[in-house]
């Protein structure tokens, strides 16, 4: 397939989902924070599904789901603790942490040392100065999701832009390996309010990536028992911005809205059966642990790819280019496949956990062994013979126990 064919099937998508039946589906901050709603899976979204694994199977798109079904950079036991994952990446649990920011502090601080600065220049009271900035603030914030005020914020901290674009990108790369069908990323509040994905005209979305997943969507609308996979694959997905952000800059400083939302998500998630797992607080931050160092590994081992993203989405390429972008630096580089082997395995041993890079063998046991190598005898005759007469004798012990037992509960 040419590049120009490649970008108009994906231009077909972008076109498809934008005037889809629900437009909400994959929204990550829940409002209110009650329980998550999410809508049927509408007919626009399996049709780019069906796109995307159509592609794959033709071989025109390779990267797509080749860490799907479990083939996790990181195999093993799913407890990770905050030792074990700077152990294994290199990174504190600090610099994982989303940190508050100081963006909204230092605005307020420029902007009121510029109005001090008009008014005893101009002679306009400076009080009349706070009072208009604070009603074009309140008029920015109702009517266009503080679109004003960001784009202020950007031409005062280029940086700012940098770090959106690298967190985004790291929800993208993620869903994209993990086999989730990407339909579009917005990278500043003025695209979100022109994209009905995001909210359009009622978006509360500065910046994000709206990704679908079939399967979790099937199983929170009660069509089918959720899945831990499930669960796995929207925890790695979730996490991706905030180790994005971790490997470029040493520490997350956005992210918090992630960890709210699978916060609230876990919470959400009421076991229907008695052998369902219940999500507690304990519960829930080992997941997230465990979703930042799947999520960091994939970046890592898919960097080429990461940073052709990056590079596409800086210079404001659509869905194709961004994909297109993502599947030249794999062929180019020849990455390997995540599924082939893993990068390593979690084992629980020791007091935080281990990672070691081969499994682990069970050890063979002798009676295994006996059988292949001995030749049946009358001495493993008679073995057996006092192997059985060792089975009654237990199970005649067990028999008087049970029956001392019940005389116990009988005199109670």
């Amino acid at each position: 397939m040419t590049e120009d064919r490649f970008l108009e099937v994906f231009r077909v998508i972008e076109d498809r989902t934008k005037a889809a039946e629900e437009n909400n589906i994959n929204k990550r901050l829940v409002e209110g924070g009650g329980p998550l709603d999410y809508p049927l899976t509408s007919p626009a979204r399996m049709e780019m599904t069906d796109m995307y694994n159509t592609l794959k199977s033709k071989g025109i798109v390779q990267v797509f789901g080749i860490a799907a079904e479990g083939n996790y950079p990181a195999q093993g036991t799913k407890i990770v603790t905050p030792v074990l994952l700077e152990k294994i990446t290199g990174l504190s649990m600090v610099s994982l942490t989303p940190k508050p920011t100081n963006t909204l502090l230092l605005a307020g601080v420029a902007l009121a040392v510029f109005e001090g600065i008009l008014s005893l220049t101009t002679g306009i009271e400076l009080n009349f100065l706070i009072f208009i900035t604070l009603f074009i603030a309140f008029l920015d914030k109702l009517l266009i999701n503080g679109a004003i005020f960001e784009t202020i914020t950007r031409i005062a901290m280029p940086e700012y832009t940098a770090k959106i674009i690298r967190h985004e990108a790291g929800h993208f790369l993620c869903a994209y390996l993990l086999g989730c069908p990407v339909e579009g990323c917005v990278l500043s509040t003025w695209a979100a309010l022109n994209d009905a994905r995001f909210g359009g005209k009622r978006t509360s979305v500065n910046a994000g990536t709206s990704f679908f997943d079939a399967s979790l969507s099937n199983e929170i609308n009660g069509l089918h028992p959720l899945t831990r996979a499930s669960i796995d694959r929207y925890s790695v997905i979730v996490m991706g911005g905030i180790a994005a952000e971790a490997l470029n800059f040493g520490r997350a400083d956005g992210g918090a809205g992630d960890e709210i939302a699978l916060v609230s998500f876990l919470s959400n998630l009421n076991p229907r059966s008695g052998g369902a797992m219940s999500w507690n607080i304990h519960s829930i931050k080992n997941q997230a642990r465990w979703g930042a160092l799947q999520a960091v590994l994939l970046i890592r081992e898919y960097r080429p790819c990461y940073d052709a993203l990056v590079d596409a989405l800086e210079r404001g390429c659509d869905l194709g280019a961004c994909v297109y972008a993502i599947e030249s630096a794999a062929k180019e580089n020849g990455l390997p496949s995540i599924s082939e082997k893993p990068l390593g395995y979690i084992v629980d041993q020791g007091m935080y956990g281990d990672w070691v890079t081969e499994p682990q063998m069970e050890p063979k046991t002798i009676f295994n062994t006996a059988v292949t190598q001995v030749a049946p005898t009358n001495k493993s005759s008679d073995s057996s013979d006092d192997d059985l007469m060792s089975l009654e004798a237990l199970k005649t012990k067990m028999e008087e126990k049970l029956k001392e037992i019940d005389s116990k509960l009988e005199s109670l």
